[in-house]
């Protein structure tokens, strides 16, 4: 069956849109209505947030008695308001119909933005359950045995829709958690069901949470014709948490072939009737000529089927919370100063924090299945984009020192960041710094969101002399009992104490130089080009100036035979601030006279006010030498032979 017949068509058949979600009573109103009548700001509102632009707000304004008909990223809906959550940033689009005496009519889709990413939003445990958490994947694979869980032993087991807990009780509203439901039959494996070699039990989905990408869903179905693989997205609808439901765009929930015209919607509003890190268990409901009933798709996550072990034995059902824990600490005081370096490691009277440059800021939020803080994970600069969160590039200019006073209990602390120096005391409450003043510890922001971190008290989430890292938070979301369970963080490493000092040497290898003629004018010696598919000579993640810092170079050219007079110009090329390119570099007060038979020495001052990193700015690095009427050989076609010149690195460093 092809993928678009389950991805639910917006002109569907009353029939179907009734067996899917019907109210009880539905008023057709008595105007007509075209798809062009349907159109967001005329018949519908959709609204962000006022406070938070990834909670959208939908509204119909057409008040004559009809039913509106909602298709959304979180799936269906016939209210005539309802709100969404969308807690990653991306490109979603709402659908807005109506049910008319000639059946539904839908207008045009209409595409929205959500701009930043709000992490808030997953503190539900069941985003973390589903997908392992943020940054991370969990894949789960059709249910091959009894494990002592979820009342199955096989892929997919049938119950009714008027008695849900096969107890006579006639109830049937399927809520989720496992006591709140039984099936009426666990067929295990059956020759003409799901057999045990089907190839369907070699299929899998994998869910994740990715910061860039959003919800993300893989999906392999394995068949007799090899198989289908899918990538698509996914969005829970949490709004009644004892109803959860999962909704999937670009791809299906996971169930056999044989299965295919069993039931109309394996895409939008199935629900999620059980879910642990080890067990998912979806139902969709029966639409074929036997009649509705319940399907549940039993799935084992990965991990769990490779080692039963992890699945409790004491409580086989859903495995509990684990309530909020905040971090502890022997003697915060003692690890604050504790300085740890190369030959001893002993508690100091003072010490100074810095920004880590490639992960200044980070969320950390409290895993409650897993019972741990955990982090968004970012591994350098690359992960803050422009299209969800601000790099910051001011990380160099900050600096904490914090010393003991005379006061017993009582610390000073005076603060360096881009914005000036600022001179106050604290005090250490358990796991927190309490300051007397407000302090800014950073400030990021473009045109989507801003990062703030200040205040006057900021909780300690990690202090590792041995890893040389102090993570302070201020609280940035709380769960349903009003324990903050998610902080924003400034990431601090600890400034080591040596008695080594001079310039940061940043190694080259000069075999890896590029080096080539341009515009026949003007010869280039490239060290790293961030559009150039190359091994390059340097690692530019090394190449980070802070203001006022120095970046100098020194080379050997060798080979070319120079005109009688000639005065040759070289300087550093760049797209750092104002960074000039050839011509005009060479007249800039950076520019030197090319040594034609020794070592020539090129400079780079950081005048832009603030910290300039190479890798994420990003920015070319190259020398340029004039050769325009300076060079009489070796020639190629009457222009320098770059293959026949030999250049030479021979230090190059940051101070």
């Amino acid at each position: 069956m092809k993928l678009k017949s389950y991805i639910y068509s917006f002109i569907a058949s009353a029939v179907i849109l009734f067996s899917a979600c019907t109210p009880e009573d539905h008023d057709l109103g008595a105007k007509t209505y075209v798809s062009d009548d349907l159109v967001q700001g005329i018949a519908f509102k959709v609204t962000p947030d006022a406070e938070d632009p990834n909670t959208i707000h939908l509204q119909s304004l057409i008040t004559e008695g009809v039913t509106p008909l909602w298709e959304t990223p979180q799936g269906r809906s016939q209210d005539a308001t309802m709100t969404i959550e969308l807690p990653f940033a991306g490109d979603y689009e709402v659908t807005f119909g109506v049910m008319t005496q000639a059946g539904p009519v839908y207008g045009p889709a209409y595409k929205f933005t959500v701009s930043s990413n709000n992490f808030n939003m997953l503190s539900n445990e069941i985003w973390s359950n589903l997908a392992g958490g943020v940054g991370k994947t969990r894949k789960w694979i059709p249910m091959d045995g009894n494990y002592g869980i979820g009342k199955c032993t096989g892929p997919v087991m049938y119950m009714s829709p008027t008695d849900v807990k096969n107890d006579g009780s006639n109830i049937s509203d399927l809520v989720f958690g496992g006591d709140n439901w039984s099936p009426n039959w666990d067929p295990g494996f059956q020759s003409w069901l799901i057999p045990a070699d089907d190839p369907y039990m070699s299929s899998y989905m994998t869910f994740g949470l990715d910061a860039a990408n959003g919800c993300t869903a893989e999906v392999f179905r394995n068949d007799a014709s090899g198989g289908t693989r899918m990538n698509g997205k996914f969005n829970l609808n949490l709004s009644d948490p004892k109803r959860p439901t999962i909704t999937f765009d670009g791809c299906y929930s996971l169930h056999n072939a044989a299965f295919d015209e069993v039931c109309d919607n394996y895409t939008i509003n199935l629900k999620i009737i059980e879910l642990t890190p080890y067990l998912l268990q979806i139902a969709t409901m029966r639409t074929n000529s036997e009649g509705p009933w319940w399907l549940v798709w039993n799935f084992i996550s990965e991990e769990a089927q490779q080692d039963p072990s992890l699945i409790p034995t004491d409580d086989p059902g859903l495995l509990p919370t684990v309530p909020v824990q905040e971090p502890e600490y022997a003697n915060l005081s003692e690890s604050l100063f504790t300085i740890a370096g190369p030959n001893a490691t002993y508690i100091a009277t003072a010490t100074t924090f810095l920004l880590n440059e490639d992960a200044p800021y980070d969320w950390m939020w409290w895993n409650g299945a897993t019972g741990a803080w955990e982090s968004n994970g970012f591994e350098g600069a690359g992960d803050y984009t422009a299209n969800w969160t601000p790099a910051f590039a001011d990380a160099g200019d900050f600096s904490m020192n914090l010393s003991t006073t005379g006061t017993a209990g009582t610390y000073s602390c005076e603060l360096e960041t881009v914005d000036g120096g600022t001179a106050t005391t604290f005090t250490i409450v358990g796991n927190k710094l309490v300051f007397a003043d407000e302090i800014s510890l950073l400030t990021a922001s473009n045109d989507f969101t801003t990062v703030d971190i200040r205040g006057k008290e900021f909780t300690v989430m990690a202090c590792s002399p041995d890893d040389s890292q102090v993570v302070l938070g201020i609280p940035a979301g709380t769960d349903g009992a009003g324990t903050v369970n998610r902080y924003l963080c400034a990431n601090l490493t600890i400034k080591p104490i040596t008695s080594e000092s001079g310039p940061t040497v940043i190694a080259v290898n000069n075999e890896k130089l590029n080096c080539y003629v341009e515009a026949s004018k003007f010869f280039r010696i490239e060290m790293y080009n961030p559009w150039g598919d190359k091994d390059w000579p340097i690692d530019i993640s090394k190449v980070k100036l802070r203001k006022e810092q120095k970046l100098t170079v020194k080379f050997n050219v060798n080979g070319i035979t120079w005109n009688d007079g000639a005065d040759p110009k070289a300087a550093i090329c760049h797209n750092i601030g104002d960074g000039l390119w050839e011509p005009a570099c060479f007249t800039d007060a950076a520019a030197v006279s090319l040594n034609k038979s020794g070592e020539t020495t090129v400079t780079f001052t950081n005048t832009t006010g603030a910290t300039a990193n190479f890798a994420t700015a990003p920015s070319c690095l190259t020398i340029a030498v004039q050769i325009d009427g300076l060079v009489s050989a070796p020639l190629l076609d009457g222009v320098l032979d770059p293959s026949a010149v030999t250049v030479e690195v021979t230090s190059m460093t940051i101070e």
